[in-house]
């Protein structure tokens, strides 16, 4: 395998399954610590939870984990506070809930889906392939969770059949702008960047796409040897200095292939 396909994962993003930034959360059970202990409440208060969503995400991951505490036999509560873990950068944790209410409510399939996606983001990939499998046969329009598998998939080296699962979800939504960024990047994971190029740069042309499609952008033109044109794209998102930082840790990589033999695969 070229050894362009071993970059550093801080350099590459998948998006199928992208979160909020972490939050500054600490080790297990923090975010239980974070609110009082409920009382026997016999009701769920739906008007509250209705209105979580607009609050910050620590807010609710707190509010959730009291919800979960309370209602330990709700599948709303459970779900919702394993995805906003998920969503929130503790993916640990959120695999551990979705894990426990999956032995509650096994068949349900936002839980498989969330269980999925957090198991690809704490970089146990080949545990997200059954769940997210069992999603998609059942859902056959669900674009979201074909660009997971894609994800899953490429983190396993499994390149051909994550291209395949990325092809499916185009063909349910066309031109979806994060799909044709999943593929892209399983094109630069293969070491391949000038097929790389051509679906990151689809992407990049199309509006509202998120700074990683342009990250990612610049990795394949960098990995060419095209570092000025690499580092314009970056600086649409990043300042001046830090742009050049990233493309000048690029030159670094491609004039010494040794320093590739420290650096993991992305994950």
């Amino acid at each position: 395998m070229s050894t362009m396909s071993r970059l550093p994962a801080a350099l590459l993003a998948l998006t199928a399954v992208s979160a909020c930034a972490t939050l500054g959360v600490g080790g297990g059970g923090e975010e239980e610590r974070a609110v009082q202990a409920p009382g026997a409440s016999a009701t769920v208060d739906r008007d509250a939870r209705q209105r979580i969503g607009r609050e910050e995400m620590l807010t609710q991951m707190a509010f959730w984990a009291a919800e979960y505490q309370a209602f330990p036999n709700d599948l709303e509560a459970a779900q919702r506070f394993a995805e906003t873990l998920r969503r929130g950068g503790r993916v640990d944790r959120a695999v551990q809930i979705a894990s426990e209410a999956l032995a509650r409510f096994p068949q349900d399939r936002q839980l498989l889906t969330t269980y999925g996606y957090a198991q690809i983001s704490n970089g146990n990939p080949h545990e997200a392939l059954r769940p997210l499998a069992l999603v998609a046969q059942a859902e056959p329009e669900n674009w979201r969770v074909r660009s997971g598998l894609g994800a899953a998939l490429d983190q396993l080296g499994r390149f051909d059949e994550a291209r395949a699962a990325y092809q499916e979800a185009l063909a349910i939504e066309p031109n979806n702008v994060r799909v044709l960024t999943n593929l892209g990047v399983s094109h630069l994971m293969a070491g391949e960047p000038a097929d790389a190029e051509r679906y990151l740069r689809q992407a990049a042309d199309m509006q509202g796409a998120p700074p990683e499609t342009r990250h990612n952008l610049a990795i394949s033109l960098a990995l060419q040897g095209r570092f000025d044109e690499a580092e314009r794209i970056e600086r649409t998102d990043l300042p001046p200095a830090l742009a050049a930082q990233n493309i000048a840790y690029l030159r670094g990589l491609l004039r010494d292939p040794r320093s590739w033999s420290d650096l993991g695969r992305p994950g």
